[in-house]
């Protein structure tokens, strides 16, 4: 296999850019999907730019005593913008980038999609089955399938008990860990939602002091760096699966972000119900309805212009 590396330098830069920023804990994991999906050749150019970093962070002492290339003099009738200095262990990196591609396919996140409007359901190699709703997105790392990013949405989780295995689920800024049970995730608006139907997981947050048990019958929601936890159905759980949305004291940004993905439509909420929560079921359907029932149920209005949707206070 031979990578091809006539790329763009406009698409070099952005795969640099998401390369940095992939790094930091707020990263926009809806942006990088989307940048992904948006050209094949995203993803060659992002994997290209990953071995490199790769490479020269395995070689990082080779490429501190490497000497300094000579300073050629820059034509000023030429436009110039700062790049990659090069000297020669660098270039041996980037050689290795464009002859070795399936040492990054190995190592890199496997990205796992759902942009059906049905649940999907997929098996890891570990055993555990995870079921993403849809509009949801997790990456999984290709060295160790216990190590999970929900990038965005809800999935559910039914793992395989085995004490020497640990499956942490890394959701915006929290981090969920458990060694055999049954939980859902849901990422929306910035809020948290883990609800357990079997077993208990542990919930750490960056602005946490410690972190939280969370055991079946019970649920965790957090919010601006405070952590709530109630109790639960555990039937309620995942209830999604089955063509409902069941909540119990979840803060309205978080229904909204939901209601956002079954829609296809935006949705905004307006600032004074920011603190409002909401508790009750509500049938997915085609997902067309979801706003108007929420609002009916709430005494709530919705103002609807094109796709998006405002959910606001009822007069």
């Amino acid at each position: 296999m031979t990578a091809r590396a006539d790329f763009d330098e406009a698409m070099l830069d952005q795969a640099i850019a998401w390369q940095a920023a992939l790094e930091h804990d707020d990263a926009d994991w809806d942006g990088y999907l989307a940048w992904l999906e948006a050209n094949p050749r995203h993803r060659e150019a992002f994997d290209s730019i990953a071995l490199v970093d790769a490479v020269v962070r395995e070689h990082r002492d080779v490429l501190i005593h490497e000497p300094s290339p000579p300073v050629a003099e820059i034509d000023p009738r030429h436009r110039w913008k700062p790049r990659l200095v090069m000297g020669g262990a660098l270039a041996a990196c980037l050689t290795l980038a464009v002859a070795l591609p399936t040492f990054w396919q190995t190592s890199r996140p496997i990205a796992y999609n759902n942009e059906g409007s049905a649940p999907r359901m997929i098996t890891l190699a570990s055993g555990t089955s995870v079921t993403l709703s849809p509009g949801s997105a997790i990456l999984v790392s290709a060295k160790n399938d216990g190590q999970i990013e929900l990038a965005k949405g809800e999935a559910y989780f039914d793992v395989r008990h085995d004490p020497s295995r640990v499956l942490t689920v890394s959701a915006g800024n929290y981090r969920v860990t458990d060694i055999g049970t049954r939980f859902s995730v849901n990422l929306a608006n910035s809020a948290l939602r883990v609800g357990v139907a079997q077993g208990a997981v542990s919930v750490a947050g960056a602005q946490t002091a410690s972190a939280v048990r969370v055991d079946a019958g019970h649920q965790l929601v957090g919010k601006d760096g405070l952590l709530t936890l109630s109790t639960v159905e555990p039937s309620q759980v995942g209830s999604w699966r089955s063509g409902r949305l069941t909540y119990t004291n979840a803060p309205l940004a978080m229904v909204a972000g939901d209601i956002e993905r079954y829609s296809g439509k935006k949705i905004s909420v307006d600032s004074a119900l920011e603190n409002k929560h909401f508790s009750g079921i509500l049938v997915i359907g085609d997902g067309s309805k979801l706003a108007s029932d929420l609002a009916a149920v709430m005494g709530l209005e919705v103002r609807q212009q094109g796709d998006l949707v405002h959910i606001a206070a009822g007069r």
